[in-house]
């Protein structure tokens, strides 16, 4: 049996979705009713949800988290309960989908870190995945915001000079990656995991505009007037994927044939 933390957010949702098509067993920990499947209500500090929710449990994919607000109460202190519940009940392999951002000196780098330590720590057998910016069908930030603006508006706002750097990566990709990881003999060990090529945030509006055939103009500002397009977006985020390459079949799609992908 697979548990899913954050099973009604973007990356959870699809994940859940195509476990169940893969034929596994799978129940969730969500805030709110999910779908026609074993559900737990509750949120990462409510002990006795934590307890009953990883009984019987094989393999948990922690997914649910917070990018505003009080990070720190639920990211970290969060996992740390989801830990403790995970360790008490023994469970075999913990999976933990983490951010990129650990690397940057932010409120919510810092939470997913020390969410990390309090998993290495665990002596749980564990799996870390750092994602940059993922993209696909159904998000509603980040990239996908940014395709909406594209959409809507033919003059798009770019941030500084367009300079920023970007390694996408496609949601399926991701999935795939999360799914090999449960059989996987790989253990105790983290990833960061992107798309293959660093792009340009010019680059990544003109595959976008070139893909839905929409004619734009590009208004270069300063990052601060960027309200429309979320920060994630305002910084650089580029990581060596050698070594998720090495343990795991990933071979993740350029992000034209993402794009293409994901209006399919």
């Amino acid at each position: 049996m697979i548990l899913v933390t954050g099973a009604t957010g973007f990356i959870g949702d699809n994940l859940t979705k195509t476990l169940i098509e893969k034929g596994y067993a799978v129940s969730v920990l969500v805030r709110r009713p999910y779908n026609n499947i074993k559900t737990f209500i509750g949120d990462l500090n409510n002990k006795e949800v934590l307890d009953n929710a990883t009984k019987n449990i094989d393999t948990i994919i922690h997914l649910a988290g917070i990018s505003k607000g009080n990070v720190f109460e639920v990211n970290s202190k969060g996992t740390k309960n989801l830990v403790d519940a995970a360790v008490k009940n023994k469970v075999k392999r913990f999976i933990f989908i983490s951010s990129y951002d650990v690397v940057k000196n932010t409120k919510y780098g810092k939470s997913k870190l020390k969410a990390e330590n309090f998993i290495k720590n665990s002596g749980l057998n564990y799996i870390i995945f750092r994602p940059t910016v993922v993209y696909g069908r159904g998000n509603k930030k980040d990239i996908d915001k940014l395709i909406d603006l594209i959409k809507k508006f033919p003059l798009i706002p770019i941030p500084g000079k367009g300079n920023v750097k970007l390694q996408p990566l496609l949601l399926d990709d991701l999935i795939d990656l999360i799914i090999q990881g449960i059989k996987s003999k790989k253990k105790n060990k983290e990833y960061f995991v992107a798309g293959p090529e660093a792009i340009s945030f010019n680059e990544i509006v003109n595959v976008i505009s070139k893909t839905i055939s929409q004619k734009i103009y590009k208004l270069y500002i300063p990052n601060i007037l960027l309200f429309l397009i979320n920060k994630s977006l305002l910084e650089d985020k580029v990581c060596n994927i050698n070594e998720v390459k090495k343990d795991f079949t990933f071979n993740p799609k350029y992000f034209e044939e993402g794009i293409k992908l994901s209006f399919k």
